[in-house]
C-alpha cells in the first residue's frame, strides 16, 4: 500500500477495524494503526507464557499489575474518541518527537554550546537513567501497552508501539526535566529575573509536561499505570541527580587514573546484566545510547581534568552571531560522527583492536528461527537476545557525542572565531 492509498474497513464491536491501518507520514495526517491481533503488541499474551519464563517473584509482581493494565482499554478508548480531532493527532503525534531519540542527540548538547555546561550534564544524568530505568522496568515487568484493537495508535512511527508498556518513559523524562527547570527557574537563576518571567517558564515547564505526557493516552501509546510509573520514575531520577550534584561538583575526577575505567565498567555493566525480557522489545537500544553518552560524558570531563585543558568549559554566554557560529560548527561535528564515522569506526575498534567475537550471526540465526516458527501466527517474538558486540559499539558509538561536544567543537570555534574577530577562545 503506497502512502497515497488507504483501506476501506468495517468495524466489529468496539466500534473500531479489526485491522492494521497505515496511513501517510505527513504533517497533516500522522499513522493510525490499528492491529489485526493484540498478540502482536508485547506483553498481551496469557499468564501461561510468562510464567515457565520469569521466576516466582518477577511473575507474582507482573500478575499484581496486570489487573491495571487489562481494564483500561476500554475507558481509554472512549476518552480518546471523546476528544479526538485532526488538530490533536497532528499535536500530539509531533510533539511526542520532543521525547525522541534524535530530539535529544541535537538539543542536549545546545546548553553546553552557549556556556551553560552544567545544564547539559544535569539534563544527560536525568535523562539518560530516566531511559535507562525505565526501560529496565518494562522489560522486567512485561506489561502491555493499552490494547489495540480498541484503542487507536497515534504515531510517527509504528517502531514504538512494539515496547512494552509500563512505565512510560516520555512522561519520566518529561517529569525530570519539567522538576529540573523548575527547580533552576525558582532557586539557581540570578535575582534580575521577575517573578512574572519566573511564572511564565514555569508555565512553559509545565505546559511541556503535560503535552508529552496526555499525548501518550491520548496516542493510544500508554495506559494511566504506565504514566503513574513514569512520574515516579522521572522524579527518582531527578532527586537523586540533585541529592548527589554537589558531591560530584567537588569531586576531581581528573586526579585518578582509573576513574575513566570505572565509568566505563559501570556503564558495561548495566547493559550486559540487563534483565532479559519475554518477548522482541526494542526499548533496550535507548538503553544503550544514553548509557553510553552518561559514560561519555564522565570520560571527556575525567580527560580535560586530567590534562589541565578548558575546552567547552571555556564557552559563556555570548552575542547571537557567536552563539550562530558555535552551532554552525557544533552541529555538523556531531552528525558527522553520529551518522558517518562513529559506526565504522566503532566496530573496526571492538573487532581489531579489542578483538571481541562477532556474535551478530548467532542473533540473526535465532531470530530466523523464531520467525519461521511464528510465520504463520499473528504474535510478536519471543526474545532472541543481543549480540554483545553490537552492545559494546553502539555504547562507543554513543560515548562519542560527548566528545565531539566537548573536545573536538572547541578547536575549530576558536579558530573560526578568531579568524573572524568573534571570540578567541583558549584550548
Amino acid at each position: 500500500m503506497t502512502a497515497s492509498q488507504s483501506e476501506i474497513i468495517t468495524e466489529n464491536d468496539y466500534g473500531v477495524a479489526p485491522i492494521r491501518v497505515t496511513r501517510p507520514r505527513s504533517l497533516s495526517d500522522p499513522n493510525d494503526l490499528i492491529e489485526q491481533n493484540c498478540l502482536v503488541d508485547p506483553g498481551n499474551h496469557g499468564p501461561d507464557h510468562f510464567k515457565t519464563k520469569m521466576s516466582k517473584w518477577r511473575f507474582s509482581i507482573r500478575e499484581l499489575l496486570v489487573p491495571f493494565t487489562d481494564t483500561q482499554s476500554a475507558y481509554l478508548m472512549r476518552w480518546q474518541t471523546r476528544f479526538r480531532n485532526p488538530g490533536t493527532d497532528i499535536l500530539f503525534a509531533y510533539t511526542a518527537l520532543l521525547g525522541s531519540h534524535t530530539f535529544y542527540v541535537l538539543c542536549l548538547p545546545l546548553p553546553a554550546w552557549v556556556g551553560f555546561f552544567e545544564t547539559t550534564r544535569d539534563m544527560v544524568y536525568i535523562f539518560g537513567y530516566s531511559i535507562y530505568l525505565s526501560g529496565y522496568l518494562k522489560d522486567f515487568l512485561c506489561l502491555p501497552r493499552p490494547k489495540s484493537p480498541p484503542m487507536h495508535r497515534i504515531t510517527l512511527s509504528s517502531y514504538t508501539a512494539k515496547e512494552y508498556g509500563a512505565p512510560s518513559s516520555h512522561t519520566a523524562n518529561a517529569i525530570g526535566v519539567t522538576l529540573y527547570f523548575l527547580f533552576v527557574i525558582w532557586f539557581q537563576i540570578s535575582n534580575d529575573q521577575t517573578l512574572t518571567q519566573k511564572i511564565v517558564y514555569s508555565s512553559i515547564a509545565l505546559i511541556y509536561a503535560f503535552i508529552l505526557s496526555m499525548g501518550r493516552l491520548y496516542c493510544g501509546m500508554h495506559g494511566v499505570l504506565d504514566l503513574v510509573i513514569g512520574v515516579l520514575v522521572g522524579v527518582l531520577c531527578f532527586a537523586v541527580r540533585m541529592a548527589l550534584k554537589s558531591y560530584f561538583r567537588l569531586f576531581n575526577s581528573g586526579k585518578y587514573w582509573w576513574y575513566p575505567i570505572l565509568s566505563i565498567g559501570w556503564g558495561l555493566s548495566l547493559l550486559l546484566f540487563h534483565v532479559r525480557p519475554i518477548d522482541e522489545c526494542p526499548c533496550f537500544d535507548d538503553s544503550v545510547a544514553f548509557v553510553g553518552v552518561i559514560c561519555g560524558i564522565e570520560c571527556c570531563d575525567w580527560f580535560i581534568k586530567y590534562f589541565g585543558l578548558t575546552m567547552v568549559y571555556s564557552f559563556t554566554s555570548a552575542s547571537a552571531r557567536v552563539l550562530l557560529a558555535r552551532l554552525l560548527i557544533g552541529f555538523p561535528l556531531l552528525v558527522i560522527w553520529k551518522y558517518i564515522v562513529g559506526k565504522p569506526l566503532c566496530y573496526w575498534f571492538v573487532l581489531k583492536v579489542l578483538r571481541m567475537r562477532d556474535d551478530r550471526g548467532e542473533r540473526l540465526s535465532r531470530l530466523s528461527k523464531e520467525l519461521r516458527k511464528r510465520e504463520s501466527q499473528s504474535e510478536c517474538l519471543l526474545f532472541c537476545g543481543v549480540s554483545t558486540i553490537d552492545i559494546v559499539a553502539r555504547f562507543f558509538i554513543y560515548g562519542g557525542i560527548p566528545m565531539a561536544v566537548m573536545l573536538l567543537s572547541p578547536a575549530p570555534i576558536g579558530w573560526i572565531g578568531e579568524k573572524l574577530g568573534i571570540q578567541p577562545i583558549n584550548n
